[in-house]
C-alpha cells in the first residue's frame, strides 16, 4: 500500500475539525509530491496512448498477456476456466486474441460464488470491496492496495479537456454525509467543497450558490440529476454562472435535457464526463465533440460488445451488453467480467485504431430514478446507494416510495437470517435529515415485471415518476 492510500484511510477517518485544520496545511502541498511517481508515469502513458494507436495497442496486448498468464497460474478458479482453451504453454497476444470469445464470460452471480478462488494473491494482501448494488443484488470483490496514484492518473487526464489541474477546488454534488443548516462542508484536503444532494431546495441552493461564487469556484463535479437540479436554479435565481469553467459529471448518465440545463446555467464550461465502474474493469471518457459517445482507455481494460448470446457485436448501431476485462489491478481478476450495462456500438477496437472501442447511449445498471423529499423536492438514488456488511448478509432488496419523505428498504433474507439493520438505517436517515426517512421491512420475496426483472426502485409517486419519464423519452430522442 502506498502513502497516498494511507494518508487517505487515515484522514477520512478524522473528526471533522481535525479533518478541516489539517487540510488547509495539506491543500498546499504540491501535487508532484501529493500524487507521486506512479502518478506521473501513468499519466504520461495516457496521452502517450491517445497519440499513438500503435503503441495504445501493443501495450494492450502485452498486458493481457501478463495478466492471462499470471491468472492461469495463480487462481485455481481460472486455471479450470482458462487452461482448456488457452493450453497450459506460453502465451503469445495473436493466439490469445483468436480464442478470446471463447472464454466464458464471468457473471457477477459467478464473481460472489468463487470469491476467493478468482485471486491470484492471498486475499488478505488486497481490499475487500463492493459495488454499488443498483442491481439490487450487491457483488463483493477484492482490489489491489495502492491503486490511487493510478486511478487518479485517469481521471484527472479526462478531466483536463475541462482545464482542470490537481490544485483546484471542485463543489461536489454527491451522496456524502454532510450534517449542519447548510447541508455543505469543506474538505480542504481533497479540494472539494461538498454540497448535499438530499436538500436541493431553493433556500438551500442559495447557499451553495453563494459559497461557489465567494470562493471563486470554477468546476462542478457531481451526479447529473443533482447538477441539472442546482443548474436550473441558478438559471431561475441568477441567470448563466460564466465563473464555472468545467463541469464533471459522474456515476449516471446525462440525458440531453441534462445536458442542455446545465450548458445554458454554465455557458464557458466545458463538460467532461467519464465512464468508470466500481470494479476498476473500463474506463472510458466522451469524445470531445460528440456528446454521449465514449472512448475506452486500452490501458486500463479491453472493453466488448457482445449480444445476447455472447457473440461479438461488429456493426455500427447494433446494441450489445458490455463486456470488459480490467488490466490494472490483478489481485483478483476480472476476466470477461459482464458489468450489467449495456450501450450502442459506434466503432470497433482494432489494432488500427489502438484497440479503442466506441459506443454511444450506456444504459446503466439502474435507470434515472428519484426519491421525493418531504419538502417535494427531487433526491437522485444514486445518493442514497450504499452498500454495508448488513446489505451483503441478504438476498436481494428494493427501494419503495409510496408518499413524499418515506421510503422503504424491503429486504428478502438470506438463509431465514436478517442481519442488524439499525447502524445501517441510521447512517442512511442522517445523510437525508429532514427530507427522507428509511424504514425496513422483510419480505418473503421481490416482485417481478412482466418481463421477470426486479425493479431497483418501486417507485409510487407521480412527481418521480413523471421525471423519469420525461428524461426516458428525451433520452430515446437523441439522434443516433
Amino acid at each position: 500500500m502506498n502513502a497516498l492510500d494511507v494518508a487517505r484511510g487515515a484522514y477520512a477517518r478524522l473528526p471533522l475539525d481535525t479533518r478541516l485544520q489539517l487540510g488547509r496545511v495539506l491543500r498546499h502541498v504540491p501535487s508532484g509530491l501529493k500524487y507521486g511517481g506512479t502518478y506521473r508515469v501513468w499519466r504520461e502513458r495516457i496521452r502517450r496512448a491517445a497519440a499513438d494507436p500503435a503503441y495504445a495497442a501493443a501495450e494492450q496486448d502485452a498486458a493481457l498477456v501478463a495478466l492471462l498468464t499470471r491468472a492461469r497460474a495463480a487462481s485455481p478458479a481460472y486455471r479450470a476456466r482458462l487452461a482448456p482453451i488457452l493450453g497450459h504453454g506460453p502465451l503469445e497476444a495473436d493466439a490469445v486474441r483468436a480464442a478470446w470469445h471463447r472464454i466464458p464470460i464471468l457473471t457477477g452471480a459467478e464473481t460472489v460464488s468463487l470469491g476467493r478462488a478468482l485471486c491470484t494473491v492471498e486475499p488478505e494482501r488486497l481490499d475487500e470491496c463492493v459495488t454499488g448494488g443498483s442491481s439490487g443484488r450487491p457483488v463483493r470483490f477484492y482490489l489491489d492496495r495502492g491503486r490511487s496514484p493510478v486511478e487518479y492518473a485517469f481521471v484527472h487526464e479526462a478531466w483536463a479537456r475541462a482545464g482542470f489541474t490537481p490544485g483546484e477546488t471542485r463543489a461536489v454534488f454527491r451522496g456524502v454525509d454532510i450534517a449542519g443548516p447548510s447541508h455543505m462542508h469543506e474538505e480542504p484536503a481533497l479540494g472539494e467543497l461538498r454540497c448535499s444532494v438530499f436538500h436541493l431546495s431553493d433556500p438551500v441552493m442559495a447557499g451553495y450558490l453563494a459559497a461557489i461564487r465567494r470562493r471563486g469556484i470554477a468546476f462542478l463535479h457531481g451526479y447529473p440529476s443533482a447538477l441539472s437540479i442546482f443548474a436550473a436554479y441558478v438559471l431561475r435565481a441568477h441567470g448563466p454562472l460564466a465563473q464555472i469553467r468545467g463541469v464533471l459529471p459522474a456515476s449516471e448518465r446525462i440525458p440531453a435535457p441534462f445536458r442542455s440545463t446545465i450548458e445554458r446555467a454554465f455557458p464557458e464550461a466545458t463538460l467532461a464526463p467519464f465512464y468508470g465502474l466500481s470494479e476498476k474493469v473500463a474506463f472510458a471518457t466522451e469524445v470531445p465533440g460528440s456528446p454521449d459517445i465514449y472512448a475506452f482507455s486500452p490501458l486500463y481494460g479491453l472493453a466488448e460488445l457482445v449480444d445476447a448470446e455472447g457473440i461479438p457485436v461488429t456493426e455500427p448501431g447494433r446494441r450489445g451488453r458490455l463486456v470488459a476485462t480490467g488490466l490494472l489491478f490483478p489481485g483478483m481478476p476480472l476476466i470477461r467480467y459482464e458489468t450489467g450495462d449495456e450501450a450502442e456500438l459506434v466503432e470497433a477496437a482494432t489494432r488500427a485504431n489502438g484497440r479503442q472501442l466506441r459506443i454511444r447511449h450506456i444504459l446503466p445498471r439502474h435507470g434515472q430514478d428519484y426519491l421525493v423529499g418531504r419538502s417535494g423536492i427531487l433526491v437522485p438514488l444514486s445518493g442514497m446507494l450504499q452498500v454495508d456488511e448488513e446489505i451483503l448478509g441478504i438476498g436481494e432488496f428494493q427501494f419503495v416510495q409510496m408518499e413524499p419523505g418515506r421510503v422503504i428498504l424491503r429486504i428478502v433474507p438470506r438463509g431465514g437470517s436478517v442481519p442488524d439493520f439499525t447502524g445501517y438505517l441510521l447512517r442512511a436517515n442522517r445523510k437525508a435529515a429532514g427530507e427522507l426517512e428509511v424504514t425496513l421491512e422483510i419480505v418473503d420475496h421481490i416482485p417481478t415485471t412482466v418481463r421477470g426483472k426486479r425493479k431497483f426502485i418501486d417507485q409510487r409517486l407521480t412527481l418521480a415518476r413523471d421525471a423519469e419519464r420525461l428524461t426516458e423519452e428525451a433520452w430515446d430522442r437523441e439522434p443516433a
